[in-house]
């Protein structure tokens, strides 16, 4: 989708007399070229380009921006503590993982965290979010 910003942004920079190709067009290309170059056939929507052009963000950055259990500070924390635990040898599987996230957001959020706690995959999503920092623990 980046791509067809970058391109809809160049069409809205072409001089007032030469003829520009509208949001439509613009995915309709961007799909037709993306189909030849790799054999696999995309949708885009020219409501998301003209809101990611306006410099609006897209809805799965929204996501991991508000809709998370901790904040970017609580991330650290937990990472500095799986790498510790690791460091000593007690590395965490998946469910001592859990239980810890689970205790850290029931203390902040009380009874507005759910009951079962985080989801069954969300540990799997840290670790590869934080792959980088956890690779080799």
């Amino acid at each position: 989708m980046a791509h067809a910003v970058a391109e809809y942004q160049a069409e809205l920079n072409k001089h007032p007399y030469e003829k520009k190709r509208g949001l439509r067009q613009v995915c309709i290309d961007i799909q037709k070229t993306h189909l030849k170059e790799t054999g696999r056939l995309i949708t885009l929507s020219h409501v998301t380009l003209s809101c990611l052009a306006k410099g609006d963000i897209n809805l799965s950055k929204f996501n991991s921006l508000m809709k998370r259990w901790l904040t970017e500070g609580e991330e650290e924390t937990v990472i500095d503590y799986i790498q510790q635990m690791a460091t000593r040898g007690f590395p965490l599987n998946h469910k001592r993982l859990k239980e810890h996230i689970n205790e850290i957001c029931r203390a902040w959020l009380g009874a507005a965290f759910p009951e079962t706690g985080v989801g069954r995959n969300w540990t799997q999503h840290f670790i590869e979010r934080h792959s980088n920092c956890l690779h080799g623990y």
